[in-house]
């Protein structure tokens, strides 16, 4: 494959225009002689304004994403500190209940000891676990009584309902979550990084090569130079820092009720325009239970939801989404009420099978009433600056100039591209 789709196929869509723009690059090496500006057949003017451009975008691309990943590191140390500061106590019944201490701070419980932390949890697990284990005993031993397995469904399901609202689990999942998606970005921008690092190097190669000059070592020392954030140094310090802060999340995580990774996990979406927002919320969904049921709009009713037609048509939206559910199914109305509720099973709902999750950007999402009466409702941070709506406006908007006011715009929580005074952008 030439190095130009490897580019692009390695390449956020997203980001693609802060990249080196190595195909234009290419192309003014092969300008025909009589259109040239010297003897070689060299449009080098062109090639030197592009690759300025490029130094340029990039720049401006790594400036951002320091000072956002510097931003968000502290925020993903507040959330582990508001995790380490959820007590959790062993109730006279065996039950495990958390609770957040106000009488301490979040600054207090960073001086903590984290094997003290781990000494606790271990020791509520080893107290929750015995409790589970009788109740399964019981259980068992009750399974042709109707009344009795029925007073179990209802305890269990309230356990579920309990958990999923306690402090330490919620803090969990943002803690967790947070930390995935943003290992996950730091990786993403260290490839980027490293690809148009390359990319500078084969481009300048190439010029080389074509004039017959040597300019491509001393170009590529003075990108060392001025652009030197091209080795990722600071990006890799973070990444050691989130991996670090992930193991002692992984060692916090609360004792879950049995039965809990075996339910299905239900979520509805419009999934246009995939990107990895979409990517990393489907699979945070698996902290929730094994088996993912996803619904997806259709073309129609996506119009009427939000006024506007997609880029991807239901089919390419579907073979998107289907590498991360294990099931998916097609809504053709804005309420999705009827066609959720013909896919979870009575029997889910009476033994408390099943949940539903999703991101944080909608709390009060179409359905909800019907779906919080029948299930624990668990909600996720969102993968901050990501959006439909950003990558839309940069590639599908009709006038280029309003694709590059997007591309370079900053973006909000939600991605949705601001003004210096935090204003949504109109295009």
């Amino acid at each position: 494959m030439k190095f130009n789709k490897t580019l692009n196929a390695s390449i956020l869509k997203e980001w693609r225009f802060y990249s080196v723009d190595y195909k234009s690059m290419k192309k003014t090496l092969k300008v025909d002689p009589n259109e040239t500006d010297d003897s070689t057949g060299i449009d080098s003017s062109e090639f030197f304004r592009l690759y300025e451009l490029s130094k340029t975008k990039l720049t401006k691309f790594y400036n951002d994403k320091e000072k956002w990943a510097v931003s968000y590191y502290q925020t993903m140390e507040d959330r582990v500190n508001l995790l380490r500061s959820s007590k959790v106590s062993d109730q006279s019944q065996g039950e495990v209940v958390t609770e957040s201490d106000s009488s301490s701070s979040i600054a207090s419980a960073t001086d903590s000891d984290d094997d003290d932390v781990y000494v606790d949890i271990e020791g509520m697990s080893n107290s929750f676990g015995n409790r589970m284990s009788i109740v399964s005993e019981a259980s068992d031993m009750r399974s042709n009584d109707p009344k009795a397995t029925s007073e179990n469904n209802e305890w269990l399901k309230e356990e579920y309902r309990r958990i999923g609202k306690s402090k330490h689990f919620q803090s969990y999942i943002y803690a967790k979550k947070s930390l995935d998606t943003f290992a996950r970005e730091l990786d993403l921008v260290l490839e980027f990084l490293s690809l148009n690092k390359m990319a500078f190097s084969k481009i300048l190669k190439k010029y080389d090569k074509r004039t017959g000059s040597c300019i491509r070592n001393q170009k590529l020392e003075e990108l060392s130079l001025n652009q030197s954030f091209l080795d990722g140094q600071k990006i890799k310090d973070l990444r050691q820092g989130v991996s670090e802060m992930l193991r002692l999340v992984k060692r916090l995580r609360p004792i879950l009720p049995e039965g809990w990774g075996s339910r299905k996990v239900y979520t509805i979406g419009c999934f246009d325009l995939f990107h990895r927002g979409h990517q990393n919320a489907l699979q945070s969904l698996r902290e929730f239970g094994y088996f993912v049921v996803a619904g997806i709009h259709d073309d129609e009713s996506y119009f009427k939801l939000k006024n506007k037609y997609t880029i991807d048509n239901l089919e390419t939206r579907m073979k998107n989404v289907k590498p991360y559910v294990d099931q998916l199914f097609v809504i053709p109305s804005t309420d999705p009420d009827l066609y959720l509720q013909s896919m979870v099973s009575e029997q889910d709902i009476e033994t408390g099978s099943c949940c539903y999750a999703r991101g944080d950007d909608m709390l009060n999402f179409p359905g909800r009433e019907w779906v919080e009466s029948v299930m624990p409702v668990h909600f996720i941070p969102r993968t901050e600056a990501c959006s439909s709506t950003l990558i839309r406006t940069i590639y599908h908007a009709d006038d280029p100039e309003i694709r590059k006011k997007a591309a370079f715009a900053n973006t909000r929580y939600d991605g949705k591209p601001v003004d210096d005074d935090g204003n949504v952008l109109k295009f």
